[in-house]
């Protein structure tokens, strides 16, 4: 039953000090646990809830739901949420992953032995329904691909705002959401289920590869703990790597290779990149699906560049055109969230009709995010997607990217006319 007409069910009233420091004391010391208190209150609060629910748990099955595309921080996040439940007596747990774009992540899984599911054809039927990080509903934004369902036992999410999760999910038909731990304050999902899974004692459990997993959701997710890191994520991490053996396997993951055609599409972005003032754009061309993660790995380069506020890279997958945007408002002098406001603008010109800019603010100043418009038929005819395109010049699809990049820099022009505020510090 909806508390207050409210699908995501939350807590109102966190635990006090006492209750915090007699759980997490012990561990994390009194100190940081005081320091940390709201945070930790709502780890105490997802501990209380779920042994509470331990009936409910017990001899049943549960399906944990990433993102369609795993990455490291949900994989990490659902290895300790599977370990949570099978503690409380689940059956089987199964982790439900469509697809591993990026090599590290292939990796993980491998020398991890995490074994994944589809979200579609395997998940359990009667199962207990669960996410982490990423938020209901199911189907849209990064489930695109997944089949709905319309009641979740546990979500636990750091990206989205509670607010649009709950508009999202009355928009879609949820019933509920349990338990619901989203928009959480931290860096990465990883380590708040690993300070719940360290409530729960089942890091033993996981063993040297578990614990190397969740790390590395904590270590990516904050970019090596430069951005967005809190000091759960730097004390989860610490905590995490402590014996040798499990710093031994980070270090091996941390250390992947890529495909020799990352490269190429590399070498198309730069070739082509357009720039103006402290924005760039590069177009990449036809990026195959078990490549996608080079997308955003471009816009991540492209952000290193020195004097860079906004990185913008554009290619065609299969999906459609997709844009991956990082940004760093520091150079914007005043009002420092306007650099959302701007990408908004610039996307809703050179893209009409996008389904909207999706995004995470890291604070105190990073920005994270992107965008996919699909193809239309006629694109889709004349590009003839899979038939072995390559990048380089002479593409119709890198002309395409291209044609976007300059759509792009064109829609920052007109808003240096229309909102010359807007704009101060990127030209």
């Amino acid at each position: 039953m909806k508390k207050n007409g409210t699908i995501l069910q939350r807590p109102a009233k966190l635990p006090g000090l006492a209750s915090v420091l007699t759980r997490f004391g012990p561990a994390l010391g009194r100190r940081f646990t005081r320091n940390n208190l709201a945070l930790l209150a709502q780890v105490h609060t997802a501990y209380a809830a779920l042994k509470r629910s331990a009936t409910a748990i017990r001899g049943r099955g549960a399906n944990i739901f990433t993102q369609w595309v795993g990455d490291p921080d949900a994989l990490g996040s659902a290895i300790l949420l599977q370990a949570i439940l099978q503690e409380l007596g689940a059956k089987e747990v199964r982790i439900l992953t469509g697809s591993l774009g990026h090599p590290q992540n292939r990796n993980l899984v491998e020398r991890c032995g995490i074994k994944l599911h589809d979200p579609n054809a395997e998940r359990l039927p009667r199962g207990l329904h669960c996410m982490v990080d990423a938020s209901p509903p199911l189907g849209t934004a990064n489930t695109t691909r997944v089949l709905p369902v319309s009641e979740y036992f546990f979500v636990a999410d750091h990206h989205a705002d509670p607010a649009d999760v709950e508009a999202d999910c009355k928009a879609q038909g949820v019933k509920r959401v349990k338990l619901a731990f989203v928009g959480l304050p931290v860096g990465s999902t990883s380590a708040f289920m690993a300070a719940l899974g360290m409530a729960f004692h089942v890091w033993d459990k996981l063993g040297p590869p578990g614990r190397a997993a969740a790390a590395l959701g904590i270590y990516t997710d904050t970019s090596a703990l430069l951005h967005g890191s809190t000091p759960l994520d730097f004390r989860m991490f610490e905590k995490l790597t402590r014996d040798e053996e499990t710093q031994d396997i980070l270090d091996e993951l941390r250390d992947y290779r890529v495909p020799p055609e990352w490269q190429g599409y590399r070498a198309a972005a730069f070739q082509h990149m357009e720039a103006t003032g402290s924005v760039r754009v590069a177009p990449v061309g036809y990026v195959r699906e078990d490549h996608r993660d080079v997308i955003a790995e471009i816009a991540n380069e492209l952000l290193r560049i020195e004097a860079t506020s906004i990185a913008i890279a554009v290619a065609v997958t299969e999906r459609g055109t997709e844009v991956s945007i990082r940004a760093d408002s520091r150079l914007l002098g005043f009002d420092r969230e306007r650099i959302v406001r701007v990408i908004d603008y610039l996307l809703s010109y050179a893209f009409p009709g996008v389904s909207g800019f999706k995004y995470e603010r890291r604070p105190p100043h990073r920005v994270e995010g992107g965008a996919c418009v699909p193809h239309r038929e006629a694109e889709e005819r004349l590009w003839r997607l899979g038939t072995g395109h390559k990048p380089g010049g002479g593409d119709p699809i890198l002309d395409h990217c291209r044609a976007c990049a300059r759509a792009l820099i064109a829609a920052l022009q007109d808003l240096k006319f229309a909102k010359p505020d807007e704009i101060q510090g990127l030209l």
